[in-house]
């Protein structure tokens, strides 16, 4: 019976979040930063380009995150050739890590009474989750189930398959290969398996520096988000050194404000159970500090994708903290029930993107701005080169050259400017001066729609018909 009710639970998330994210990518609230990027990744990949794109610092996506394992989806976008396969791929993934998460808990808790099911009913309702779902599309969503899969599979000792599951987990981004070391750690302090944990740190270290010394840099990146750290230093080594020298330093960029509130709402969801259990954190530290030190706010405002990295881990921490808790205080077990469940329901309440209070009824209705978008986008002839506005580039990236109004890195053959839509700009005259420049070269001839759209056609095109 408890089965069913999961598969009941994963197929009503699945439901869910594939119509919201669906219809949020209709109603053109995705962006360039990401889904637009991955798209034309995988539209490049498809056409046997490799995982390239115009819209991110670095043209090909290996660069700039290490993610081989988008390779796997390539067939798939090749078949649908559509943003939407990316973000149903994503809603499935994270939808079925609920699986391997209700095999751990039951392993770990036994059978009896309905806690794994809680666990995994908590793993869907978790806000970081569907924040993860919500926010566009994005590898380490996939980190997710592959990472819970290769727990229980450590967990039941079946080495094979944990080995198998770790390979993939590492070949998601270069942060979760971080974590796979960690892992081996996590397997180094337990009794059995610590052989296993020893390779896996080694193997997925040195896969770590071959990653960010060689591989990345050779197609044009490396790490390039050490500018997010600024205030420990402007390099490992000297964040390393600073750190050293002045330990206070750690303590000031981590005890602020947004960051304990930020814990706060990491580990409400779960009762804050991994408090007790602290072979968890293994799990837990490498994206728990890859989020605090940081002084890129939306990276620990719970409200994005930054979250996935840290979910195995919280709830691995869930688990065995419930089971530390139910061997120390059994005769609590009701009020333990009580207080996870209620953890559970005001943190999706408060904190999820689908919550009652704030659910997006938006994304089921349709705008003067949508439609007009719809019609722009129609006005598009295949294969030009287009720059447009954020939200409207996701809806053209079938293409090899398509960029955010103000990043060209050529003259495009279209242009299409919302004049209402600043983002990128300081201002509406900083907008017009940018048509401006366009309309002095010659080279275009400009057409306005309702007093707002503007599009900038190279004379040597035409419009396709609306």
């Amino acid at each position: 019976m408890d089965k069913k009710i999961l598969w009941g639970m994963i197929i009503a998330y699945l439901v869910i979040f594939g119509v919201v994210t669906s219809l949020r990518h209709y109603s053109f609230q995705t962006q360039t930063w990401d889904l637009a990027a991955f798209d034309q990744s995988f539209w490049n990949a498809a056409h046997g380009r490799g995982l390239v794109n115009n819209l991110e610092q670095v043209h090909n996506h290996l660069g700039l995150h290490m993610s081989p394992l988008l390779f796997a989806l390539v067939p798939g976008y090749a078949l649908f050739n559509s943003p939407y396969f990316l973000l149903i791929i994503q809603t499935l993934a994270l939808a079925i890590g609920a699986w391997p998460l209700y095999l751990l808990a039951q392993k770990v808790l036994g059978k009896k009474g309905p806690w794994a099911l809680l666990i995994a009913g908590a793993y869907l309702l978790y806000p970081g989750l569907q924040w993860t779902n919500m926010y566009d599309f994005h590898e380490v969503a996939l980190f997710v189930p592959l990472m819970l899969s290769a727990i229980y599979f450590l967990e039941a000792k079946k080495w094979g398959w944990a080995t198998l599951f770790l390979i993939l987990s590492a070949g998601v981004k270069e942060d979760a290969i971080l974590v796979v070391i960690f892992a081996g750690l996590y397997l180094m302090v337990r009794k059995a398996g610590r052989k296993m944990g020893i390779t896996t740190a080694i193997l997925a270290l040195i896969y770590f520096i071959i990653a960010v010394k060689l591989i990345m840099p050779s197609l044009g990146g490396g790490v390039l988000r050490f500018d997010r750290y600024a205030d420990l230093g402007a390099t490992p080594a000297a964040i390393i050194g600073n750190v050293a020298t002045n330990p206070l330093l750690l303590f000031k960029t981590i005890i602020t404000g947004p960051k304990l509130a930020y814990i706060f709402w990491l580990f409400l969801p779960v009762a804050f159970l991994p408090f007790f259990s602290w072979r968890a954190w293994f799990l837990i530290i490498p994206g728990l500090f890859e989020n605090l030190l940081t002084n890129y706010k939306f990276q620990f405002s719970g409200l994005y994708h930054y979250d996935a990295i840290l979910i195995p881990g919280i709830f691995l921490g869930a688990i065995y903290g419930l089971q530390t808790v139910l061997t120390r205080w059994p005769a609590r077990e009701k009020m333990v029930k009580i207080i996870f469940v209620g953890g559970v329901a005001l943190a999706f309440m408060l904190r999820s993107p689908i919550n009652p209070f704030n659910f997006p009824i938006q994304y089921f209705k349709s705008t003067p701005q949508q439609e007009a978008y719809r019609q722009l986008v129609k006005l598009v002839p295949d294969g030009i080169s287009v720059a447009a506005n954020t939200h409207l580039v996701p809806h053209l990236t079938h293409r090899e050259h398509v960029y955010a109004i103000g990043s060209e890195k050529i003259l495009p053959d279209m242009v299409i400017v919302d004049a209402a839509d600043l983002f990128g700009f300081n201002s509406p005259e900083d907008m017009q001066a940018y048509i401006d420049n366009y309309v002095k070269t010659g080279l275009y001839t400009a057409k306005v729609f309702d007093n707002r759209y503007v599009i900038l056609l190279q004379n040597r095109f035409k419009l396709v018909s609306g």
